[in-house]
C-alpha cells in the first residue's frame, strides 16, 4: 500500500515537470525590452568611445616636421572605419572644410609670376614678410602660431582643417599656394597675415578681391561677405577696432582663387603694444576664437 502511494506521488511530480510553463505576454515583453535595453546601452558606449572627435584635442604638434598639407582626413576616415554610426551620420552632414594658410616662410622667392589669369603684369613669387618692431621675431613665425591657434579652435568647433604648412619652409609661390587651396575641396580659403606701418596704426583688417574680373562673381560675392564676417568677429574678440576693408585686384593669393578667399591681417607688428599681443598665445587665442566665429557667421548667412 505505501509502495504503492509513493509510486503514485512520483508520476504526479514528474507529469507536473512535463507540463509547459506558460509566461505571461506582458512579462515576455518586458524580459525581452530589458535584454534590448541592455543591448542599446552597451552599443551606446561602444559608440561614445569610439567616436571621440578628435578635432577636441589639441593638433598644434600634427605634421610640425613637414611642409606639406596637414588634413584631417586620415583622422576621420579612420574614425568612420572603427564606426560605421558615425560613417552613416557623416553622409547625413558633412563636414565644412577650412584652408588655413599662414602666410610668407623662411625665405622670399625673388624670381616673378603672373599677378593673375591673363595678366602679363608679374610680382615676386613670395615675400618674407615684416617682423616685429619690439619682439624682433618675423612675420612668417607670428602668422603660424595663429594659424596653429586657429586650427585648434576650428577643430574644436567641428570644422575640417586643412594647413598650407606646419613648419617655416614651404617654398610654394603666392600663386601656387592658392592652387592648392583651390583643389584641397575646402569651403573656406583664409589666410593669416600680420601687418606693417605706423607705430600708432593697430587693429585687424581683411582684404578681398576689387571685382569679380579675376574671380568670378561667384567666387567674389562669397569672398567679400567672408571677409566681412571675419572683420567683425576677430575686432570683437580682440576688443580692437576694425580697419577698413580692402578691395583690391593686386594681390596675387587672392586674383588665382577659385573658392572664397580672403586675406586676414591679424594686426600690426610695427606697433610696439600690438606687436607684443600678437606674439602672446593668450591673444593669438582670441584671435582664433573670433576666426571661429565669424566662419559661424558666414555659413549661417551662406547655407547654398
Amino acid at each position: 500500500m505505501k509502495n504503492r502511494f509513493c509510486l503514485a506521488i512520483g508520476t504526479l511530480c514528474t507529469l507536473a515537470l512535463l507540463v509547459p510553463v506558460s509566461v505571461p505576454a506582458a512579462a515576455a515583453d518586458t524580459q525581452e525590452a530589458n535584454v534590448q535595453m541592455g543591448k542599446n546601452i552597451q552599443a551606446a558606449e561602444s559608440a561614445r568611445i569610439m567616436t571621440v572627435d578628435p578635432a577636441a584635442v589639441d593638433g598644434s604638434q600634427t605634421g610640425e616636421n613637414t611642409g606639406a598639407a596637414d588634413t584631417d582626413e586620415q583622422t576621420n576616415q579612420n574614425a568612420g572605419a572603427a564606426d560605421p554610426a558615425s560613417q552613416k551620420a557623416g553622409k547625413k552632414k558633412k563636414k565644412k572644410t577650412i584652408f588655413i594658410a599662414a602666410g610668407h616662410q623662411e625665405r622670399g622667392i625673388s624670381s616673378r609670376e603672373r599677378l593673375a589669369p591673363g595678366s602679363s603684369a608679374t610680382k615676386a613669387k613670395l615675400t618674407s614678410g615684416t617682423s616685429g618692431v619690439r619682439t624682433g621675431i618675423p612675420e612668417y613665425k607670428t602668422n603660424l602660431a595663429i594659424a596653429k591657434a586657429t586650427r585648434k579652435a576650428l577643430r574644436k568647433a567641428g570644422y575640417k582643417v586643412i594647413m598650407l604648412r606646419t613648419t617655416n619652409q614651404c617654398p610654394l609661390s603666392n600663386q601656387q599656394r592658392t592652387k592648392k587651396a583651390n583643389k584641397s575641396g575646402a569651403n573656406l580659403h583664409i589666410c593669416i597675415h600680420c601687418n606693417a606701418g605706423g607705430t600708432g596704426a593697430r587693429g585687424p583688417l581683411v582684404i578681398v578681391p576689387a571685382s569679380s574680373r579675376y574671380v568670378g562673381s561667384k567666387v567674389y560675392n562669397k569672398s567679400c561677405r567672408l571677409g566681412s564676417s571675419l572683420i567683425s568677429a576677430v575686432a570683437k574678440s580682440t576688443g580692437k577696432r576694425a580697419n577698413a576693408t580692402i578691395r583690391s585686384n593686386y594681390y596675387t593669393t587672392i586674383n588665382w582663387a577659385k573658392i572664397p578667399t580672403v586675406i586676414l591681417e591679424c594686426g600690426f607688428m610695427s606697433n610696439p603694444s600690438e606687436d607684443r599681443q600678437l606674439n602672446s598665445a593668450s591673444y593669438q587665442k582670441k584671435i582664433a576664437d573670433g576666426i571661429v566665429k565669424g566662419v559661424n557667421k558666414y555659413f549661417k548667412n551662406n547655407k547654398k
